[in-house]
């Protein structure tokens, strides 16, 4: 579905991704693990179109997307839920998901997503009137992912959907995400919390210092000695 081939990227003369080059298959749940700064939200936003690469193909269903706007690609299909949620805080909880739908000209798939988002979160729907900038960081992550999904987007992109999350909370977006891909969705995952990264996902990459050093099933990267001492804790 996705292939990423040799792909640099700088922000202004720092060099933060370096030969980049990771592909995805119809149907699969891959994670990149890395620390923080790694660049894992630079090759996030390199996929969506928010930031250009200096080098390097995007191909997505066989098309090189490299060139396009965002809003195109959520057109061709990819769902993205950023880093930090990035909900409009002005806006109302329906007035987000509407603008997730944005480039959806069906009425009737609009307010059947809509529905369904409803349902995957029962509180979105009780405050659905209610302005983003009032909710808890995990109603605003339920927002986030429930934004993206209104494009029914075959390729959802995740950026780091722990972040500033409790515990209890990482562990239900993460099944949920586990839910979705059960259900058909490829996706890809970056996430600073390898363990949950690793146990929900098929198959993961590792970044360091904006290069990939390891790619291997996600079984066998749990139990490998560098990713144990390194992201793992041990």
């Amino acid at each position: 579905m996705l292939k990423v081939s040799n792909m640099d990227a700088y922000y202004g003369q720092s060099k933060v991704l370096e030969d980049i080059s990771i592909e995805i298959k119809d149907g699969e749940f891959v994670t990149i693990i890395g620390a923080n700064g790694a660049g894992k939200s630079t090759i996030m936003k390199c996929l969506m179109g928010i930031h250009n690469p200096s080098r390097g193909s995007i191909i997505y269903k066989g098309e090189d997307i490299a060139g396009m706007n965002a809003w195109e690609r959520a057109e061709h299909g990819i769902g993205y839920i950023p880093e930090g949620r990035r909900v409009f805080s002005k806006m109302t909880v329906e007035e987000n998901l509407l603008v997730g739908a944005y480039t959806v000209k069906d009425k009737i798939k609009i307010k059947r997503n809509l529905e369904r988002c409803y349902e995957i979160f029962p509180r979105l729907k009780e405050r659905r009137n209610q302005k983003s900038k009032t909710m808890s960081g995990g109603e605003q992550q339920m927002l986030a992912i429930s934004r993206a999904l209104m494009i029914e987007p075959e390729l959802l992109l995740i950026d780091e959907i722990s972040m500033g999350l409790m515990p209890l909370l990482v562990t239900h977006s993460i099944n949920l995400i586990k839910k979705l891909h059960k259900e058909g969705m490829t996706v890809l995952l970056v996430e600073q919390n390898a363990k949950k990264a690793l146990e929900a996902s098929d198959r993961g990459y590792v970044l360091e210092t904006g290069r990939i050093t390891m790619e291997d099933s996600s079984s066998l990267l749990k139990e490998n000695e560098a990713v144990i001492k390194a992201y793992l804790g041990a």
